[in-house]
């Protein structure tokens, strides 16, 4: 009966009834077990064709069922699990007489589906061969190495006896499960041994890895799970198996970032754990990365011989540009730390319309806003598809908003739209959330009390909440691990994104296997993934369509809806909320702290921003309705998106047809990088396009105009969904902190200090820097002219 209950962990009826019909067919088909050849096979009982004896078995304790068995079949006997034959060894001189002295026949490990998904065969409990012997004998040689079993353990384990009682000692005699406080302290004696140093038991990382690692060992024994090793073909239906594959998939993005700390801290003289012993001996192994490199540049230097060279260009036809090399293109000539700079230089050569090759693939650059505005809105169907290169797809997948295309595109498109308003997106609701957000945020600060900190994460976590209260209905606490790690992990990407091994992984995606920075891409994005569909689907069972409380409802109400073929499905999904989720956070957090840092840059600036904003709302809360009323700082904030230029390059269009534009031929398919850099500075739009100057958006009276160059949201088809939201939230966090705070630069550091350069990745990030958060009230009492407060 324990088989038939286990199979209602299956997710319908009708999932039911299919597996109960296919082990039916299956039956019918069987042609039965084999016949045992007396005297030569162990004894054991009939069993049934394709079930074996599953149905005379008690899966719940199936050791126990096994001794019983004994007893009537001997201490050697077989059984059936399913169609799958297994002898069973009982008692002490038995067991001894196959492990010990038949050590050779009886030695291999049987590594069934269950054990291969966590194992994969590789490794020391799940292996054979000459893999494990060389893994054993290495394991046992280094883990001797540092103490195991000798002196250097037993100093470990006392010191960790301490903290242990120090658990207990918490619960002052009242009732405690033990689990969790025993299992910390165990593991960090192997955690020392393995990693060369101990965890803290409130370390949510480690405490996260030690409870999912149980929760293996524990899932792993179960009835679904002994199923799954008799019948692979149950595994998609089976929660048990779901469970496991997340938890590996989680502690293995864990351990990476653990070993990738070792490795980057290793020093080959000073071994701490049996991870630096197991990297040096890799050194000495593998290829090293000099070799590696020299056999890509072979490559490249063949494939460059090979090459016939690039074509042509069309005098007339196709945009000029700089002659290409064959198969590397102009990437030699281009600083690829800082292109948009390169490209900008290079228009006053080859003017607004050129093209350079990246590697073997052409790209036409469009620069100055006349041209950009030309193609993007008044061409907008040639040019409003979305290029997507092997460095987007392996984030997006062409789901989702912002990689994709095609109707799939405006289906997405529209739906978020249309929804994002309905849950105040630049409404009256979100100004609501962002004043509240405002609360949290600046009470983060006063934590500081006016010492130099780094703003980055709480003004990220802060933007970050109000796209989670729309998307996810709901806002997150700023030490809620699940919620900063997603944050922290999406700017991660946006920063990797966009640096030279992401480049040159675009146009040569063979290089992905040497890049490190793919793989920490891929790393967070399963991480994130894996808590996305943690937050999905606590929404998905308590979902009331009466009751939208976010984006995420309206999609799965949606999805309710449609036919199995429509675009609500499960990527769109994921990859419209991680779109939003990124693109809310990242752009808005990145300006808000340029404008913080410009700020401190240039006092006499915020000295007339803080003056406007006591004479026209003094103490009271900020709101959108006083935008008209605040000129200047108004021209603040638009003269601060305009000169942080945070997205420089904009993201990537390819032509979606064969198109003449401004007496060039564009081929379709050919990839288009409007470049907003060069909108944002263009000389012809703007008196000091590169200098902090709020005037450009003033007239001779000192009141706000609008600039038809300013177009940090993009323009056309692919303007940015979200701007209304990131107009009024940049308002609304900078009037309400620069009412709050007095920011200046830490002691020692000047604003002349203060690089406006940035940091290079998709979008454009302040440089590091810390600044001091000083209560407005305080520089009124004197510390004005004080950079900062410090002991």
């Amino acid at each position: 009966m324990a088989v038939f209950e286990s199979l209602l962990q299956f997710s319908s009826t009708g999932t039911l009834l299919g597996a109960l019909l296919l082990l039916l067919v299956l039956y019918l088909l069987s042609t039965g077990s084999k016949s045992q050849k007396e005297g030569k096979e162990p004894p054991g009982p009939k069993p049934l064709p394709l079930l074996g004896n599953l149905l005379t078995l008690d899966l719940t304790r199936p050791f126990d069922t096994f001794f019983e068995l004994s007893k009537t079949y001997g201490n050697i006997f077989q059984v059936f699990l399913g169609p799958k034959k297994t002898v069973l060894l009982v008692g002490y001189k038995t067991v001894k007489e196959a492990l010990v002295n038949h050590a050779e026949e009886f030695g291999d490990r049987d590594i069934g589906p269950s054990f291969r998904i966590m194992n994969d065969e590789h490794g020391i409990v799940f292996s054979n061969g000459e893999n494990w012997k060389e893994m054993r004998r290495f394991a046992l040689s280094n883990l001797r190495d540092f103490g195991m079993g000798k002196r250097g353990s037993e100093e470990k384990i006392i010191e960790e006896i301490q903290y242990l009682k120090g658990e207990f000692d918490k619960f002052e005699g009242k009732p405690f499960d033990t689990t969790q406080p025993v299992n910390y302290a165990v593991s960090n004696i192997i955690s020392s041994i393995v990693y060369g140093s101990r965890f803290e038991y409130t370390d949510p990382q480690f405490t996260q890895m030690v409870d999912r690692a149980n929760e293996n060992v524990r899932v792993g024994g179960s009835i679904p799970m002994m199923l799954y090793n008799i019948f692979p073909w149950l595994g998609p239906f089976l929660k048990n198996k779901r469970i496991i594959v997340d938890n590996i998939v989680q502690s293995r993005q864990q351990m990476t970032k653990l070993i990738n700390a070792l490795q980057e801290t290793l020093n080959p003289h000073e071994r701490r754990g049996f991870v630096d012993s197991f990297l040096i001996q890799k050194q000495k192994d593998e290829f090293s990365s000099t070799g590696t490199l020299l056999g890509a540049l072979l490559l490249l230097l063949v494939l460059y011989l090979l090459s016939t060279g690039s074509k042509t260009q069309k005098e007339g036809k196709e945009p000029p540009g700089p002659k290409p090399l064959p198969l590397l293109g102009n990437l030699l000539t281009l600083d690829l730390t800082r292109p948009f700079d390169a490209f900008f230089e290079l228009s006053k050569t080859y003017g607004n319309i050129f093209q350079v090759f990246l590697g073997p693939k052409k790209t036409v650059l469009l620069v100055g806003y006349k041209t950009v505005k030309e193609a993007l809105v008044n061409h907008a169907e040639e040019f409003g598809d979305r290029d997507i290169g092997p460095g987007f797809r392996i984030m997006n997948d062409e789901h989702g908003i912002l990689f994709s295309n095609g109707e799939n595109w405006k289906e997405m498109r529209r739906f978020a739209l249309s929804n994002l308003r309905d849950f105040g997106m630049g409404k009256r609701g979100s100004e609501e959330k962002i004043i509240e957000e405002i609360q949290y945020l600046k009470g983060e600060f006063d934590k500081f009390e006016g010492k130099p900190f780094d703003t980055t994460q709480p003004v990220n976590y802060a933007v970050s909440n109000i796209i989670s209260s729309i998307v996810y209905g709901s806002r997150f606490e700023y030490t809620d691990p699940q919620f900063t790690e997603m944050v922290d992990r999406a700017n991660e990407n946006v920063r990797v994104g966009g640096s030279i091994s992401l480049w040159l992984y675009n146009i040569f995606p063979w290089l992905g296997p040497f890049l490190k920075n793919k793989r920490i891409i891929v790393d967070n994005i399963v991480q994130s993934r894996q808590q996305m569909t943690k937050l999905i689907n606590a929404l998905q069972e308590t979902l009331n369509p009466h009751e939208r409380r976010g984006f995420v409802d309206s999609f799965l109400i949606q999805k309710q809806k449609d036919e199995k073929d429509s675009y609500f499905h499960e990527e769109n999904l994921m990859m419209s909320v991680t779109n939003l989720f990124v693109a809310g956070t990242d752009t808005t957090g990145t300006t808000l702290r340029w404008g913080l840092m410009l700020m401190a840059k240039y006092l006499h600036i915020q000295d007339r921003v803080q003056e406007e904003i006591d004479r026209v709302i003094g103490g009271r809360q900020p709101v959108v309705e006083d935008r008209k009323k605040l000129p200047y700082t108004d021209a603040v904030i638009h003269e601060t998106q305009r000169l942080a230029n945070i997205v420089p390059l904009s993201l990537p269009h390819v032509t979606s047809c064969d198109v003449t534009f401004n007496g060039y031929f564009i081929k379709k398919g050919t990839t288009v990088v409007p470049l907003l850099t060069s909108v944002l500075k263009d000389p012809s739009e703007w008196e000091k396009p590169n200098s902090f100057y709020p005037e450009h958006f003033l007239d001779e009276k000192g009141q706000f105009v609008k600039r038809d160059a300013f177009i940090p949201f993009s323009a056309g088809r692919r303007v940015c969904l979200g701007e209304s939201l990131a107009r009024m939230e940049l308002f609304l966090f900078f009037t309400s902190l620069l009412q709050s705070y007095r920011f200046s630069t830490p002691p020692g550091v000047s604003g002349d200090d203060l690089d406006l350069k940035g940091v290079v990745g998709i979008t454009l990030n302040p440089s590091p820097h810390k600044l001091c958060a000083i209560r407005y009230e305080q520089s009124l009492k004197g510390y004005r002219n004080q950079t900062c407060i410090f002991e």
